[in-house]
């Protein structure tokens, strides 16, 4: 069991099937799947069910997996640790991040360390939540992540800030004289409901339980065009303050909730010693994140009285 055979392992499991894992290694279908029947010969057991053109893994298969990419990422790890002894001259970083996350802190935090070390490459892994950057971390897919979710025992995490839930109206909407929301005073208002899952849906399904006439207007997978419909006046939407600023630069009302609904950025990583460039990393983003959240100096976040918080 080498490590380009378990090379071969994971790229056909991320690709789902050995056609496309050849043609990103650039190697032959034939040599992959030799190496592939090796394995599986020396664990005993198939490691893959193939299913028409694709390959899903057996039981085996999944607990290979993980100490597949645990072994892969510390060797990469220790490549990295190598190319600290030159200085951080070269490198590379991944870090797993939700698409919220992903626009603030993490572009701010990037731009920190790009500054400092350009030469170190950064990678961004997209999660669809804040749990699945956490999950990328522990099962060692990215050294380092972003999340704004609790985590594991065993990772490491370090709070870098705060994000709070608001809600972002159409222009001109006449609840921006109130100031601060409560649920019931946004009674009658049409929302645009993201995923399940999401903390911004689990408002709206909190207040069909409280029964809060809320109601949607439309329902959207697709974070990215939440902030256009609303613009185009469909309805309001409660996303996160971080998010919401693109949405207030662009003539949308933005409200904070009474009660508040904060909750912690963290940036994780596994309980063991971090490549140089990802050390480099995580202390950037420790020294930015005094500049983050939404009480922030400078931020533009209204509704500043102060209320009994809600943390997420």
């Amino acid at each position: 069991m080498d490590a380009r055979t378990l090379e071969y392992f994971v790229t056909a499991v991320d690709e789902g099937g050995f056609t496309k894992a050849a043609a990103r290694l650039h190697v032959t279908q034939p040599t992959l799947s030799e190496a592939i029947r090796r394995l599986e010969r020396e664990c005993g057991t198939p490691l893959f069910h193939r299913v028409g053109r694709g390959v899903a893994l057996s039981d085996a298969g999944t607990v290979l997996l993980t100490y597949a990419r645990r072994v892969l990422k510390d060797m990469e790890d220790a490549r990295q640790s190598m190319v600290a002894l030159r200085g951080l001259r070269g490198g590379r970083v991944t870090v797993s991040t939700p698409p919220g996350l992903s626009i603030e802190p993490l572009a701010r935090i990037i731009g920190n360390f790009r500054r400092s070390y350009p030469d170190v490459t950064v990678a961004m892994m997209p999660t669809e939540d804040g749990a699945l950057a956490a999950t990328a971390v522990a099962e060692a897919a990215c050294e380092v992540g972003l999340t704004d979710r609790p985590v594991s025992a065993d990772l490491r995490a370090h709070p870098i800030g705060s994000n709070e839930i608001v809600v972002v109206l159409p222009p001109g909407s006449t609840l921006g004289a109130k100031g601060a929301l409560t649920l019931e005073q946004l009674a009658g208002v049409p929302f645009i409901s993201s995923a399940i899952g999401t903390r911004a849906r689990g408002l709206l399904d909190e207040a069909k339980e409280r029964g809060i006439p809320l109601y949607t207007a439309v329902e959207t997978p697709h974070r990215e065009a939440v902030i256009p419909l609303i613009l185009e006046g469909v309805g309001a939407a409660f996303l996160p303050w971080t998010v919401s600023r693109e949405a207030e630069s662009r003539g949308a009302v933005i409200l904070p909730l009474l009660p508040r609904v904060t909750y912690d950025l963290l940036i994780v990583h596994r309980d063991q010693p971090l490549t140089a460039a990802a050390q480099a990393f995580v202390a950037t983003a420790l020294a930015a994140g005094s500049t983050l959240g939404p009480d922030s100096p400078g931020s533009s976040r209204p509704g500043q009285q102060p209320e009994e918080a809600i943390h997420g």
